[in-house]
């Protein structure tokens, strides 16, 4: 068997070290943009954020339905806000942090993703003006009562910035939460 010259030849071929680290780094910098255009970290605070308004429609509809079966509301008025140490995995009336028990119309009394840590710290949070805010008390719901007119407002922070215009849109008074409500007057945070 006689082996052709041309068979051997381009078998011998390869890449050269200069040429394979010229592809490693055309690599490296479209990896790069593609990360920057992605922003995972918004990506992140936005999933936390529809979390949390998909959570304050839901306390929203049990509330309703709790009052309208006849439910006791909270004793007094002002707002109970939602915080690590409230924070439940279930659902019972002396636990959860609405103070109601609101057990017949959810399996579970919703808690804010970041307190679901056991240490809380400060986030950066979307406001109405569209600036960063950090506080210690930004990832928490918090219910506002008025036990006199039997209106209720719901509050939260929302991290993404670009939430901000949801801030505005609500229809609530206050531009640096998001809010669900029977009356946009009462306070909650």
């Amino acid at each position: 068997m006689k082996i052709s010259a041309r068979f051997i030849k381009s078998s011998q071929q390869a890449f050269t070290l200069v040429e394979l680290l010229v592809v490693i780094g055309i690599l490296g910098v479209l990896m790069t943009v593609a990360l920057a255009a992605i922003n995972p970290a918004e990506a992140q605070r936005k999933a936390r954020d529809t979390q949390r308004m998909k959570d304050m429609a839901t306390l929203q509809t049990a509330f309703e339905q709790y009052l309208s079966d006849g439910g006791t509301a909270p004793a007094t008025t002002g707002a109970s806000p939602l915080t690590s140490a409230t924070a439940t995995t279930g659902c019972t009336a002396a636990t959860n942090w609405t103070g109601l028990n609101l057990c017949n119309y959810l399996s579970k009394v919703p808690s804010d993703p970041v307190n679901n840590v056991s240490t809380k710290t400060a986030v950066g949070v979307a406001s109405g003006t569209g600036t960063a805010q950090t506080t210690a008390h930004a990832t928490v719901y918090k219910l506002g009562y008025d036990s006199t007119t039997g209106t209720y407002k719901f509050c939260t922070y929302l991290e993404s910035k670009s939430n901000a215009t949801k801030l505005y849109n609500d229809g609530g008074t206050n531009t640096d939460s998001f809010e669900v409500f029977t009356d946009s007057t009462l306070t909650c945070l």
